[in-house]
Protein backbone atom coordinates (compact mmCIF):
# COMPACT_ATOMS: atom_id res chain seq x y z
CA UNK A 1 0.00 0.00 0.00
CA UNK A 2 1.40 3.41 -1.01
CA UNK A 3 1.86 6.02 1.67
CA UNK A 4 -0.11 9.23 1.45
CA UNK A 5 2.13 12.25 0.97
CA UNK A 6 2.34 14.64 3.87
CA UNK A 7 1.61 18.06 2.44
CA UNK A 8 2.37 20.38 5.37
CA UNK A 9 3.68 20.33 8.92
CA UNK A 10 5.86 17.95 10.88
CA UNK A 11 9.21 16.84 9.53
CA UNK A 12 8.56 18.43 6.15
CA UNK A 13 8.45 21.88 7.73
CA UNK A 14 11.53 21.05 9.81
CA UNK A 15 13.40 20.10 6.62
CA UNK A 16 12.31 23.34 4.92
CA UNK A 17 13.38 25.42 7.94
CA UNK A 18 16.78 23.71 8.14
CA UNK A 19 17.27 24.01 4.38
CA UNK A 20 16.39 27.70 4.50
CA UNK A 21 19.02 28.33 7.14
CA UNK A 22 21.69 26.34 5.29
CA UNK A 23 20.89 27.63 1.79
CA UNK A 24 20.90 31.22 3.02
CA UNK A 25 24.22 30.95 4.85
CA UNK A 26 26.12 28.37 2.79
CA UNK A 27 24.55 28.70 -0.64
CA UNK A 28 23.04 26.01 -2.81
CA UNK A 29 26.32 24.26 -3.60
CA UNK A 30 27.51 24.39 0.02
CA UNK A 31 24.35 22.72 1.29
CA UNK A 32 23.95 18.97 1.04
CA UNK A 33 20.88 16.87 1.69
CA UNK A 34 22.87 15.11 4.42
CA UNK A 35 23.60 18.43 6.18
CA UNK A 36 19.91 19.29 6.09
CA UNK A 37 18.94 15.90 7.46
CA UNK A 38 21.61 16.15 10.14
CA UNK A 39 19.91 19.27 11.47
CA UNK A 40 16.52 17.52 11.75
CA UNK A 41 17.77 14.07 12.78
CA UNK A 42 16.32 12.56 9.63
CA UNK A 43 17.18 9.74 7.28
CA UNK A 44 17.76 10.04 3.54
CA UNK A 45 14.57 8.12 2.74
CA UNK A 46 12.55 10.66 4.69
CA UNK A 47 13.92 13.47 2.54
CA UNK A 48 12.88 11.73 -0.67
CA UNK A 49 9.47 11.03 0.79
CA UNK A 50 8.85 14.81 0.71
CA UNK A 51 11.11 16.05 -2.11
CA UNK A 52 12.36 14.56 -5.34
CA UNK A 53 15.63 16.51 -5.23
CA UNK A 54 17.62 19.23 -3.53
CA UNK A 55 16.63 21.50 -6.44
CA UNK A 56 12.93 20.99 -5.67
CA UNK A 57 13.54 21.83 -2.01
CA UNK A 58 15.51 24.94 -3.02
CA UNK A 59 12.55 26.07 -5.16
CA UNK A 60 10.23 25.62 -2.17
CA UNK A 61 12.56 27.66 0.05
CA UNK A 62 12.84 30.50 -2.48
CA UNK A 63 9.09 30.50 -3.16
CA UNK A 64 8.29 30.72 0.54
CA UNK A 65 10.78 33.52 1.07
CA UNK A 66 9.23 35.92 -1.41
CA UNK A 67 5.63 34.70 -1.53
CA UNK A 68 4.38 37.45 0.78
CA UNK A 69 6.27 40.12 -1.13
CA UNK A 70 4.65 39.02 -4.40
CA UNK A 71 1.20 38.88 -2.78
CA UNK A 72 1.64 42.36 -1.31
CA UNK A 73 2.75 43.75 -4.68
CA UNK A 74 -0.20 42.20 -6.48
CA UNK A 75 -2.64 43.53 -3.88
CA UNK A 76 -1.08 46.97 -4.17
CA UNK A 77 -1.44 46.96 -7.95
CA UNK A 78 -5.13 46.13 -7.67
CA UNK A 79 -5.74 49.52 -6.04
CA UNK A 80 -3.90 51.80 -8.49
CA UNK A 81 -5.31 53.44 -11.61
CA UNK A 82 -2.37 55.44 -12.94
CA UNK A 83 1.43 55.33 -13.04
CA UNK A 84 1.50 58.12 -10.42
CA UNK A 85 -0.65 56.12 -8.02
CA UNK A 86 1.55 53.07 -8.65
CA UNK A 87 4.73 54.95 -7.78
CA UNK A 88 3.10 56.51 -4.72
CA UNK A 89 2.09 53.06 -3.49
CA UNK A 90 5.33 51.37 -4.55
CA UNK A 91 7.90 53.58 -2.83
CA UNK A 92 6.79 52.91 0.79
CA UNK A 93 6.29 49.22 -0.02
CA UNK A 94 9.76 49.00 -1.56
CA UNK A 95 11.34 50.75 1.42
CA UNK A 96 9.65 48.33 3.83
CA UNK A 97 10.71 45.28 1.76
CA UNK A 98 14.31 46.48 1.56
CA UNK A 99 14.40 47.09 5.32
CA UNK A 100 13.19 43.53 5.91
CA UNK A 101 15.65 42.13 3.37
CA UNK A 102 18.59 43.94 4.99
CA UNK A 103 17.87 42.09 8.24
CA UNK A 104 18.80 38.77 6.60
CA UNK A 105 21.05 39.92 3.77
CA UNK A 106 24.27 40.11 5.80
CA UNK A 107 24.37 36.40 6.47
CA UNK A 108 22.93 35.42 3.09
CA UNK A 109 25.12 33.63 0.56
CA UNK A 110 25.47 35.56 -2.72
CA UNK A 111 23.93 32.71 -4.73
CA UNK A 112 20.76 32.98 -2.67
CA UNK A 113 20.56 36.77 -3.05
CA UNK A 114 20.90 36.31 -6.79
CA UNK A 115 18.28 33.55 -6.96
CA UNK A 116 15.81 35.55 -4.86
CA UNK A 117 16.31 38.63 -7.00
CA UNK A 118 15.85 36.73 -10.25
CA UNK A 119 12.80 34.81 -9.04
CA UNK A 120 11.20 37.98 -7.71
CA UNK A 121 11.65 39.77 -11.03
CA UNK A 122 10.22 36.86 -13.00
CA UNK A 123 7.22 36.59 -10.70
CA UNK A 124 6.37 40.25 -11.32
CA UNK A 125 6.03 39.90 -15.11
CA UNK A 126 2.31 38.89 -15.13
CA UNK A 127 1.35 41.68 -12.71
CA UNK A 128 3.35 44.20 -14.72
CA UNK A 129 1.70 43.04 -17.95
CA UNK A 130 -1.66 43.71 -16.31
CA UNK A 131 -0.55 47.17 -15.21
CA UNK A 132 0.83 48.11 -18.62
CA UNK A 133 -2.41 47.04 -20.25
CA UNK A 134 -4.41 48.97 -17.65
CA UNK A 135 -2.28 52.09 -18.22
CA UNK A 136 -2.86 51.93 -22.00
CA UNK A 137 0.40 50.41 -23.26
CA UNK A 138 0.86 51.32 -26.94
CA UNK A 139 4.44 50.24 -27.52
CA UNK A 140 5.84 48.10 -30.29
CA UNK A 141 7.18 45.31 -28.06
CA UNK A 142 5.03 42.30 -27.22
CA UNK A 143 3.44 42.84 -23.80
CA UNK A 144 5.53 40.21 -21.98
CA UNK A 145 8.75 41.77 -23.28
CA UNK A 146 7.54 45.27 -22.38
CA UNK A 147 6.74 44.02 -18.86
CA UNK A 148 10.17 42.41 -18.46
CA UNK A 149 11.82 45.58 -19.81
CA UNK A 150 9.86 47.69 -17.32
CA UNK A 151 10.83 45.45 -14.42
CA UNK A 152 14.50 45.42 -15.46
CA UNK A 153 14.56 49.22 -15.77
CA UNK A 154 12.90 49.82 -12.42
CA UNK A 155 15.04 47.16 -10.73
CA UNK A 156 18.26 48.67 -12.07
CA UNK A 157 17.19 52.08 -10.81
CA UNK A 158 15.97 51.13 -7.34
CA UNK A 159 19.03 49.03 -6.59
CA UNK A 160 21.48 51.75 -7.61
CA UNK A 161 23.41 53.84 -5.13
CA UNK A 162 22.29 57.07 -6.79
CA UNK A 163 18.62 56.11 -6.32
CA UNK A 164 19.23 55.37 -2.65
CA UNK A 165 20.75 58.83 -2.25
CA UNK A 166 17.85 60.67 -3.91
CA UNK A 167 15.07 62.48 -2.09
CA UNK A 168 11.67 60.78 -2.32
CA UNK A 169 10.45 63.41 -4.80
CA UNK A 170 13.43 62.69 -7.08
CA UNK A 171 12.86 58.95 -6.80
CA UNK A 172 9.22 59.41 -7.77
CA UNK A 173 10.14 61.57 -10.76
CA UNK A 174 12.71 59.03 -11.96
CA UNK A 175 10.34 56.06 -11.62
CA UNK A 176 7.59 57.91 -13.48
CA UNK A 177 10.02 58.71 -16.30
CA UNK A 178 11.08 55.05 -16.50
CA UNK A 179 7.44 53.93 -16.62
CA UNK A 180 6.63 56.49 -19.31
CA UNK A 181 9.64 55.37 -21.35
CA UNK A 182 8.51 51.75 -21.11
CA UNK A 183 4.92 52.61 -22.07
CA UNK A 184 5.95 53.77 -25.54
Amino acid sequence: MARKPVLEGGKKDEIIAAATQLFFTEGFEGTSVRKILGMVNGEIGMFYHYFSSKEELFDVVVDRFFRQYALDFEAMTDTVHSPEELVDAFLPSFTKAMDQFRLVEGSMHWTIRSALHERTLLSLVPVTEKLLKQFGYQGSYPLDIAAARTIASVSAAIHSESFQNMKKTEQKKLLLQLLNDCMS
